[in-house]
């Protein structure tokens, strides 16, 4: 089982799906209840904010 750090560098260095994929399958759950918390349990604007979440990492993945 390969870790976060080699998952992120499998994704920033090939684009690797299935990496991301499995970034997101560990942390999803994680960072959705965090961000409902910070929205007063919004789960609209939780939603909105994982979403975003996922969006800049796959974009600053290699700066990482």
């Amino acid at each position: 089982m390969l870790d976060d750090h080699q998952l992120l560098r499998r994704y920033a260095d090939g684009g690797s799906e299935a990496a991301f994929g499995e970034l997101l399958a560990r942390y999803v759950n994680l960072v959705y209840s965090a961000a409902l918390r910070r929205t007063g349990g919004d789960a609209s604007l939780a939603k909105d904010v994982s979403q975003l979440v996922f969006t800049d990492l796959a974009r600053k993945a290699r700066s990482l």
